[in-house]
């Protein structure tokens, strides 16, 4: 999926800056993996080619149990439990989420997360 086809679908504010910002970063990390966080607490994560701007899979990561696939579920330093999520295309974070989010912050996922993430999709 390109950059365009996802802001062209999910309209939240700050978004199209968030993934401009988000690839820039991601690309000059060589990494995979960017992490959005929205106004009421969960993150999209995005594993993308932040060289070819494509986005290979969509999650969702929230404390929120939602009725969508779970792939996964992370526990933080902090003991906090978070459910991650396959999300099939950007229609079904509208369903979820609804169209009138706003992100707060986007970071290039590293560490700890990056590597559960990266064992949970090779199963």
């Amino acid at each position: 999926m390109e950059i365009s086809e996802l802001i062209n679908v999910i309209h939240w504010a700050g978004l199209k800056e968030a993934l401009e910002y988000g690839f820039s970063e991601a690309e000059f990390l060589g990494k995979n993996f960017i992490g959005i966080t929205l106004d009421n607490g969960d993150g999209i994560i995005l594993y993308i080619n932040p060289y070819l701007k494509k986005i290979y899979k969509i999650l969702l990561m929230s404390k929120t149990k939602y009725d969508l696939k779970i792939i996964g579920t992370f526990s933080s330093f902090d003991n906090n439990k978070y459910f991650i999520y396959e999300v099939n295309n950007p229609i079904q974070l509208i369903n979820v989420l609804g169209s009138s989010k706003k992100v707060i912050y986007v970071e290039v996922i590293k560490d700890v997360l990056e590597d559960f993430l990266h064992q949970t999709m090779d199963r």
